[in-house]
């Protein structure tokens, strides 16, 4: 079908007469109770309209000059050139090349909506609707093509981009985006002894059941003009923020690229007595040895867990401490999973306060999720092989230094039999 006449003012009878094939077709293909999704400025791909209130909205407002798929709107598959990757909103002005990056994140974000180039069959080559709901294929052609309006290549044209660029114009804007795109974490309250979270049973609890202290901070009570009360918002004393461990993983295996590197582990031989990777460690091969099962799919996947904690206002005598739990995917090879883009922040930990031994009650969300990883595992699509499979994972090791020994394991590092290797093997003296 002839799509020329997108670009085309409003009031030439090409526009009008190329406006009326796209209903019919629309209408003919895509009609829920004689309404379409409205491709116009102002529904943005969100609301259904009837065909006259459709009509009239773009008659009133152009057609998205870059809506030349009609994914939601009937067109179900097309066939492209291989050295061009598929693309949803494009201009002949502003090309969209196979490594655009924010191009790559929305694909991966949204389960590679399109498949990759390199397939075997033309038949292949057609999105994956069947697989999304409307709302999610909305917010794909949104973000692609919002993505594509934000691309500034070149350094030297930035002022030519400013005038269409659509930038988030506020943090809340901005964290809106980063949430549709599967980064999310969640806020959990805590008791400010350390005591409890108010989490799973004890998420509607108002003090904590241990020492009894209020769940919120105490605030001043202030008084309007007229003498009663003020409502004021309840602000938790504490808050844990967590990052769910399980669509992070998923995540890894939506990229086609990271899903292979993600068995890379398995290749090639490790028995040549030469450490490269952890998977050349004894600590490695005998998990093998002690879990075939888990061992059996190089998928599934293997992590070490990190945490530290630090000041972040650089001043001693400021009493706040920031501890974070990061979880290093180990499936990836050496020059990927050292990686700072390669770890996953599990949570952030603050307080006036280092956590000390009760840190478990803040691991409790993540214990939860890998136990459910361990014993159920998690039904996840992997895009390099082009299937669904039932994904596992284990954590093998933690990294800390000795005093975070200390807080993450509870093993005494404060006295004369503080080695955790030699121990009673040695004679404490004093210096």
């Amino acid at each position: 079908m002839d799509k020329s006449w997108i670009n085309m003012p409003r009031n030439t009878c090409q526009y009008m007469d190329g406006l009326n094939k796209f209903l019919d077709f629309a209408f003919a293909n895509k009609s829920v109770e004689g309404k379409i999704i409205c491709p116009c400025p102002k529904c943005n791909l969100k609301k259904w309209q009837t065909r006259e209130t459709t009509h009239e909205h773009l008659i009133l407002h152009p057609f998205p000059k870059g809506y030349t798929f009609w994914l939601l709107h009937g067109e179900t598959s097309f066939v492209q050139n291989r050295t061009e990757t598929p693309s949803v909103f494009q201009s002949n002005e502003h090309k969209v090349s196979g490594n655009d990056p924010i191009c790559v994140m929305v694909n991966d974000a949204f389960r590679n909506f399109f498949y990759d180039d390199n397939v075997e069959d033309d038949e292949d080559m057609r999105p994956r609707s069947s697989e999304m709901m409307p709302d999610e294929i909305a917010e794909y052609l949104k973000f692609m093509h919002d993505g594509q309006q934000s691309n500034v290549n070149d350094i030297g044209v930035v002022s030519r981009y400013l005038d269409y660029a659509k930038i988030p114009c506020s943090f809340y804007e901005a964290k809106k985006i980063i949430n549709k795109l599967g980064l999310h974490y969640t806020k959990i309250d805590a008791c400010p002894n350390d005591c409890m979270l108010y989490y799973g049973e004890d998420k509607d609890k108002e003090v904590c059941k241990k020492c009894n202290e209020s769940r919120w901070k105490r605030r001043k009570k202030n008084k309007t003009i007229d003498g009663t009360m003020k409502k004021q918002k309840k602000v938790p004393a504490k808050v844990l923020r967590y990052f769910p461990l399980k669509p992070r993983l998923q995540r890894m295996f939506m990229s086609s690229k990271i899903a292979k590197h993600m068995q890379w582990h398995a290749s090639g031989s490790t028995n040549d007595g030469i450490l490269r990777h952890p998977r050349d460690s004894e600590a490695w091969k005998n998990f093998d040895l002690m879990n075939p099962q888990f061992a059996s799919d190089a998928r599934n996947v293997r992590l070490g867990l990190a945490a530290d904690g630090f000041n972040p206002f650089g001043d001693l005598s400021t009493s706040h401490s920031t501890w974070l739990i990061v979880l290093i995917p180990y499936n990836l090879p050496p020059w990927m999973c050292m990686k700072q883009s390669s770890f996953i922040l599990s949570m952030i930990i603050l307080g006036k306060r280092a956590p000390g031994n009760d840190i478990d009650v803040y691991l409790r969300p993540l214990i939860e999720e890998l136990k459910e990883l361990w014993n159920n595992g998690l039904k996840t699509f992997d895009s390099y092989s082009n299937e669904m499979f039932n994904m596992h994972a284990a954590i093998l090791w933690t990294i800390t230094d000795f005093p975070g020994l200390g807080t993450l394991s509870g093993w005494n590092t404060h006295t004369g039999l503080a080695c955790p290797r030699c121990n009673f093997d040695t004679t404490p003296k004093k210096i």
